[in-house]
């Protein structure tokens, strides 16, 4: 028996196998490129080491790919074998969620990894993936209390403090808490410049303020410390892109498209497509030329189509094959969903059904020009697409849906209300108020839609 960096007990074959599970846990924690490798080095310390397993079987899941689902119970399976050998009551908890998250039971995981943190507010590997488990189930608020009731535990001489405060900064700002996060998120920063999630979450405090040049400068700033990163960093430009995005630069933002967002067009996974999808769309929305851009996510996309996972990613794939008008892929995706939604033994089942299928079948009809429909499918499940998960800017895509669908669609007031609520968030936002302009000149307000016009104009000029 011994202990990790942060003091809590762990059953391994020698302290040099704790020592490189430490390291391997910095590693995760700062999203780095290297994580798997430095799990190899634990298991070349130490092939039996139960918690190591269990990471590596969280990891397989955090790809959130049917392929690799079947490594994950691997790795279940072998941790169970130890824990009968012998394991603390934290390491049976933690095979206990690894347990419960192979079974689709994402909620189960989450309550248990809650659990440990209640008894060991140290155990930094239940913090960060309960972090992620509440954020795909759209519970912001618990995934800000999650760290809240860990920090009085922690303090500056802790090895990975400054990832916590990470994780607190990005839970204050999904709650809108936006003072505290850019602090907590600064202080991270400060004491870690690479640390790459407390950077995307003071990035998501100036998105959601309308700070679109104190957003550039910011990232512009701490690029050069994300080459030791892994993939996440392509969501990172993707964030850059949305501030020039708000000035309408759109050849600075195809240019990031191609040599950042999209740098890697082999990479088919999830948060990838995403990051591309999502910005396409948005691209497209406003009148950009794309170019062909469309057809390699479409055909990744297409092996996409029964997957399933989360409800997020299948609205992201269900927009790669509307806007390339993959018909009959759509058509089979949809049929495809069905069955998601019929599930009563997971916990995104009912997602799917109440929230996702809505989500996939609008943006199928947004494809085909059916506005009406988009309306007649999205307005009454609005107030719940936070539970599809993401973050309040990858979301605000659907709004955009949404809202350009009632303008196309002529419904003027709809989409002034839903503009008005937008605008009143974040009144910096120079689409909102071009979009506010089309809705009041729809509505016959000339005088109105102009003065929208000439703020929007104000804003990117500034």
């Amino acid at each position: 028996m011994f202990r990790d960096q942060h003091g809590l007990e762990m059953t391994a074959a020698s302290e040099q196998a704790v020592a490189r599970y430490d390291s391997m846990i910095l590693h995760y924690l700062g999203i780095r490129s290297d994580t798997g490798d430095r799990l190899k080095d634990v298991f070349d310390a130490d092939p039996e080491m139960l918690m190591a397993h269990c990471a590596k079987g969280n990891f397989m899941k955090l790809f959130c790919t049917p392929p690799l689902e079947r490594k994950a119970e691997e790795s279940l399976e072998t941790a169970k074998q130890l824990m009968a050998v012998g394991a603390t009551e934290r390491e049976k908890q933690h095979v206990a969620a690894l347990d419960a998250w192979c079974r689709g039971d994402v909620a189960g995981a989450t309550d248990i990894w809650e659990a440990i943190l209640l008894n060991y507010p140290a155990d930094v590997l239940a913090m960060r993936l309960v972090h992620f488990t509440h954020f795909y189930l759209g519970d912001s608020a618990a995934m800000r209390d999650s760290v809240a009731r860990s920090l009085p535990y922690w303090h500056a001489d802790m090895p990975a403090y400054g990832f916590v405060l990470g994780l607190n900064a990005f839970g204050l700002e999904e709650t809108g808490n936006y003072t505290e996060a850019e602090r907590a998120g600064r202080r991270a920063v400060e004491i870690n410049a690479k640390d790459i999630w407390a950077t995307h979450a003071v990035a998501h405090v100036m998105e959601m303020q309308g700070r679109h040049r104190d957003g550039i400068a910011w990232l512009d700033g701490l690029f050069a410390k994300w080459d030791g990163c892994n993939n996440f960093r392509y969501h990172t430009w993707w964030h850059k892109c949305l501030f020039h995005l708000e000035l309408e630069q759109f050849d600075v933002i195809l240019d990031l498209y191609d040599t950042q967002v999209r740098a890697d067009t082999t990479s088919a996974d999830y948060l990838d497509m995403s990051n591309a999808i999502a910005l396409l769309w948005r691209l497209e929305e406003v009148g950009a030329d794309i170019g062909d851009r469309w057809v390699e996510l479409a055909d990744k996309a297409e092996d996409k189509i029964h997957d399933h996972i989360f409800a997020f990613h299948d609205a992201h794939y269900m927009m790669a094959l509307a806007a390339d008008g993959r018909q009959e892929k759509i058509s089979e995706m949809l049929e495809s969903l069905e069955g998601a939604a019929a599930s009563e033994e997971t916990t995104e089942g009912p997602v799917f059904r109440d929230v996702g299928r809505a989500l996939c079948q609008a943006v199928a009809a947004f494809g085909a020009g059916e506005y009406d429909r988009v309306v007649a499918l999205l307005s009454p499940v609005r107030r719940q697409v936070y539970r599809v998960g993401g973050s309040h800017a990858q979301r605000d895509l659907f709004f955009r849906v949404l809202t350009v669908a009632a303008l196309r669609s002529n419904q003027h007031r709809l989409a002034r209300a839903l503009l008005a609520e937008r605008n009143a968030l974040n009144p910096s936002s120079p689409w909102g108020l071009k979009r506010e302009a089309e809705a009041l000149d729809g509505l016959g307000e000339a005088a109105a839609a102009e003065d929208a016009r000439q703020r929007a104009a104000a804003l990117r000029a500034a």
